[in-house]
């Protein structure tokens, strides 16, 4: 049990790092699933190092990748926050991880909330974008999808890093499992904007945006 906190001795916490003191540490290897049953389920974490991938069942049985969790990501706050749980979704360490476990109960503390309001907003904001990547990625229809979906997706890590210049950390499969479409389809899009000369180069460590006007234009469809 973590120990409880004094609101009166401690200053605002800037990130989730000066309040370690709060949870316990977890570690799990590249490769390994995340499950989280009991009370692990009703608890939230902080990442401290690695990566981790969310991933759901799709009804066609196929697993589908929807989020990417990097480090400094806080998660399982809305099954903290409500005891709702998704059974079909699981997590995957992709990268040798280093976790925190933090009661889930600070969530609904008044005195956590008054003591540390700067994570609680950190908290909003990603609860807020992780939704909109949700919903990005699974509601689109109509033609020519994968290629607007592709075009969102890389605009949204311009928004997120301020930079035409990236490194996407995930192979071309990995992408392509969460848009949920083939490899291959994921390879002619990629081709696609590179015509168009939207795009000069796509790897997992390297993408090059060098036509953002005509970027933006095609996420905005």
């Amino acid at each position: 049990m973590p120990p409880s906190h004094d609101s009166g001795s401690r200053s605002p916490a800037r990130s989730w790092a000066d309040i370690l003191h709060l949870a316990s540490r977890l570690t799990r290897p590249a490769g390994h699933p995340l499950t989280l049953e009991g009370s692990a389920l009703t608890d939230f974490y902080y990442i401290e190092k690695g990566r981790l991938l969310i991933s759901y069942a799709a009804q066609n049985g196929r697993e589908r990748s929807i989020i990417s969790l990097n480090k400094g990501s806080v998660f399982n706050v809305s099954t903290a926050l409500t005891g709702f749980d998704n059974p079909d979704s699981q997590y995957l360490c992709k990268e040798d991880t280093v976790l925190w476990r933090f009661p889930g109960r600070l969530l609904l503390s008044a005195d956590f909330i008054r003591t540390y309001p700067e994570l609680i907003v950190e908290i909003m904001q990603s609860m807020a974008s992780r939704n909109l990547q949700m919903h990005e990625s699974l509601s689109y229809t109509g033609p020519d999808t994968a290629l607007v979906q592709l075009a969102r997706w890389i605009q949204r890590c311009i928004d997120d890093h301020g930079s035409t210049e990236l490194s996407p950390g995930m192979t071309q499969q990995e992408l392509a499992d969460r848009f949920g479409i083939h490899r291959a389809t994921l390879v002619r899009c990629i081709h696609a904007l590179k015509e168009r000369q939207i795009i000069s180069k796509f790897t997992r460590h390297s993408l090059i945006v060098t036509d953002k006007d005509a970027l933006r234009l095609l996420s905005e469809q």
